[in-house]
């Protein structure tokens, strides 16, 4: 069951949760055993080694949930690039090693089936107390996502905490699989940053784009997306006067053709919708900089 996108907080009968940012994971859980499988429905189960542990969870012979998984970061952010790594694991050396500099946590939200018998014809509420019966709550990696009937407080409250957003589920609503339905609609945040800025595109000899970039483990960078709306004129005139000064006499290896790259000393603080799956930005806007203390040594 997919979500629709809404811009405003739906009025009715609804339960609202927070939106976690991370992969939609499916689990099959029977005879002691976890198999994990993504929306695409690809296996993921050697992805997530430690989710293993769902099996001793729950309180049933056999089941199917609905979950996110997530990487949180301090505070009980999530991180979406780093969640990304995890999925993109090309072996089970590779997952086993992710798993102990970005451990996940499973956040389910839904059951499909219990002790092999569908309950997706069931309403929403019931479906979401024979989860909670079943389910240890908070135990370990594996949550319960917690529900409430008041959206706007919820939305300003993950808002506050730098979530994603929130989902809006109908009271009584069954679980369509594989179905993209106005029962479940999510209510997003614009999300904000700061990335290093690493280079710089012209038009008619002016700075006219930002190439921004997040730091990559064991160096390097990882380029995020090219940002040009929000320069305001004296941005413009300023970067195009200092930029050139930090200019690289070689690009790295797959830095866009085009574009100039300039040493990392600069951030560029940035208001966007949301990561793409190839961790790219969607819809920046730059909202301000700053000098990159790390750069200088400080």
């Amino acid at each position: 069951m997919l979500l629709t996108s809404a811009s405003e907080i739906p009025s009715g009968d609804y339960i609202f949760q927070r939106k976690w940012d991370g992969v939609r994971m499916l689990s099959f859980v029977a005879r002691g055993r976890v198999t994990l499988q993504n929306r695409r429905l690809n296996l993921r189960t050697e992805h997530y080694p430690e989710l293993a542990v769902l099996a001793d969870a729950l309180s049933a012979t056999a089941a199917i949930l609905d979950g996110e998984v997530v990487v949180l970061r301090e505070g009980g952010r999530t991180s979406f690039p780093a969640i990304l790594r995890r999925e993109g694991a090309t072996n089970p050396q590779a997952a086993r090693r992710l798993r102990e500099s970005l451990p996940v946590h499973y956040m389910v939200f839904d059951m499909l089936e219990l002790d092999g018998c569908s309950i997706t014809h069931l309403p929403l509420e019931v479906r979401s107390a024979m989860l909670s019966e079943r389910l240890a709550q908070h135990v370990g990696i594996v949550h319960i996502v917690e529900s409430c009937t008041d959206g706007p407080a919820l939305y300003k409250d993950t808002k506050l905490t730098g979530a994603e957003g929130i989902v809006a589920k109908a009271k009584g609503s069954r679980y369509l699989i594989g179905q993209r339905t106005f029962a479940w609609q999510k209510i997003k945040h614009k999300l904000r940053e700061e990335f290093i800025v690493v280079g710089y595109t012209l038009r008619a000899g002016q700075v006219n784009s930002l190439l921004v970039a997040t730091e990559a483990e064991g160096g390097g960078y990882n380029l995020c997306g090219r940002v040009g709306s929000g320069l305001t004129n004296e941005h413009i005139k300023l970067l195009t006067q200092e930029l050139p000064r930090l200019s690289l006499p070689c690009a790295p290896e797959g830095f866009p053709r085009g574009a100039i790259a300039v040493q990392p000393v600069l951030l560029a603080d940035v208001e966007f919708m949301e990561w793409t799956e190839t961790l790219k930005i969607r819809a920046p806007v730059i909202k301000g900089f700053a000098p990159r203390i790390k750069a200088y040594g400080r």
